[in-house]
């Protein structure tokens, strides 16, 4: 997989770079970047830079032919703004808007298409079996392909939406595409934020530097003492779901939101970090998903830049298509507008949640869990009334006790959607949900052991050493009281950082019994 964060090949990169990118003159510093990025997508393979070649050319020639005819017509309309008739200029308009989509459907179908077309292939040379099963792309998927290319299709929607410029140097079309920190997970930046700061000259800055290396080791924290000690009890529990059921189950779905969320909070605090050692501002990514009290509230939270990617680009312009305009206008006639106006909500949010699905992978797994969130939010949004009926009539559970309540649910609630994610074979996933309820086995659960013809280990539990065990539940209590440390008058001292640091190369989850593993939303 290349460089990954968490080898030392890339520590040595990294200082690097940082060390030229402030020794060289300030002109030089977004080329460097380029070229650091070009050789850091290159080490996980020369043929993948090939597919960013034909991505961000054939996207910066669409943005450049969208953007000349943009402004051909204004300039033309101006000029003719007096002798030309209202129908005239709207006939006008509807021509050169029509070139223009053309433009932007054939840089969509470049992208998108090599998108689609790798993941394909990929899911086809990695299937498992036939039906619900899981199939596998990443035996041929490149590099954050899914990243890269909803940031480049963004910028040229953006373009022919009037919101941005075309950029006219492709070189810095490429290093917005393929900026370093943010190609492996994200975030998904917008053109307009990202080139702010990415383009423009740096000095240094030790109070800036010194907060996102505080940052990095953060990162390095949640997936070093964390996220990859929780791997090996989700590996072990889900390698043989027949045998380990039940509570086991449940178990799972806890530990694996644990792991995830550490293990792609922790790739976006590195690469915010990095991001901010140069004086580039990326967007945050989360924030504090797991406070969520529902689930709409919760993807408003988590995977930020992805969800408004999809609400901005998928959910509005079909939530508005003329197709479903239409269509929504014969509902009226047929069932009254209360329904009527709720199809437009329910086609976009299930179109838009199928997507997000295949977005995560060519599997029924992945398609089933989008549509769920996307059910799930539905059916909220329907209970609202009911909802609030409740909280009119009992007023005096409202509290932190309620809001405590409210966080849980939601928490388990995620959980056992995201279990399709782990067990990766659908109707196996919903056994288990039933064998929660079903078949709990709440004493080989405490033994630690799922079947009687399994051998027990005295010195693990679920795969794990106690003091395993230890470092992660100490490391999950560090991310715990995160919000309350990170208030101006309670930030840790130079020390504790330091200590952290010391804490990570000490206990790390790498070396004899474990391997510093790829981030999971890489293969995505």
């Amino acid at each position: 997989m290349g460089l990954a964060f968490t080898s030392l090949p890339f520590i040595g990169f990294l200082l690097l770079v940082f060390a030229l990118y402030y020794a060289l003159p300030k002109k030089a510093q977004w080329p460097l970047l380029l070229l650091a990025s070009l050789g850091f997508y290159a080490c996980a393979g020369w043929v993948g830079l090939c597919y960013v070649a034909v991505t961000v050319t054939g996207a910066y020639l669409a943005a450049r032919r969208i953007d000349t005819l943009q402004q051909k017509q204004k300039a033309y309309v101006a000029q003719r703004r007096e002798e030309m008739s209202r129908e005239a200029r709207k006939e006008y308009n509807s021509a050169q808007k029509k070139r223009q989509r053309a433009w932007l459907l054939l840089g969509m179908l470049l992208g998108f298409g090599q998108l689609a077309t790798v993941k394909l292939l990929g899911a086809l040379a990695g299937a498992e079996a036939p039906g619900w099963n899981t199939v596998r792309f990443d035996a041929i998927a490149f590099l954050g392909i899914s990243f890269y290319t909803f940031r480049i299709m963004g910028y040229l929607i953006d373009v022919y939406w009037g919101k941005a410029r075309a950029q006219r140097n492709p070189l810095k079309l490429a290093l917005f595409t393929l900026f370093f920190p943010q190609v492996l997970q994200g975030p998904i930046s917008r053109y307009q934020e990202l080139s702010a700061t990415l383009f423009q000259p740096h000095k240094f800055d030790w109070a800036l530097v010194s907060s996102g290396m505080q940052r990095v080791v953060w990162g390095y924290c949640k997936k070093l003492l964390i996220a990859d000690r929780l791997q090996q009890p989700v590996h072990f529990l889900t390698q043989t779901p027949g045998e380990y059921s039940g509570l086991f189950s449940l178990f799972a779905m806890l530990v694996y939101a644990a792991q995830l969320y550490c293990d792609f909070t922790g790739g976006m605090d590195i690469a915010l970090g990095i991001g901010q050692m140069f004086g580039v501002e990326l967007e945050e990514n989360f924030r504090s998903p797991f406070r969520s009290r529902n689930i709409f509230d919760y993807w408003r939270r988590w995977h930020i830049t992805m969800g408004t990617w999809f609400r901005d680009y998928v959910f509005y312009p079909i939530s508005v298509a003329k197709p479903l305009q239409a269509l929504t206008a014969k509902a009226k006639r047929r069932f009254g507008p209360a329904l009527s106006r709720r199809l437009p909500v329910y086609a976009a949010t299930l179109v838009t949640w199928f997507v997000t699905g295949i977005w995560h992978g060519l599997a029924w797994n992945f398609i089933v869990w989008g549509l769920m969130n996307g059910i799930v939010i539905l059916i909220s949004q329907e209970l609202r009334p009911v909802y609030e009926k409740f909280h009119n009539r009992f007023r005096h559970m409202e509290g932190r006790t309620y809001d405590a309540f409210q966080v849980a649910r939601t928490f388990l609630l995620m959980a056992f959607i995201r279990a399709f994610d782990i067990y990766r074979n659908v109707p196996l996933t919903f056994r288990q949900f039933g064998s929660v309820v079903l078949r709990p086995q709440l004493g080989a659960f405490l033994r630690g052991q799922g079947s009687a013809l399994s051998p027990i280990d005295p010195t693990q539990w679920l795969g794990l050493a106690w003091q395993d065990w230890l470092v992660a539940g100490l490391g999950l209590c560090l991310v715990i009281a995160a919000p309350w440390f990170r208030r101006p008058s309670k930030r840790p001292p130079a020390l504790f950082w330091c200590a952290l640091a010391l804490a990570i190369l000490v206990f790390g989850a790498y070396g004899l019994g474990f391997d510093a593993a790829d981030f999971i939303y890489t293969r995505f």
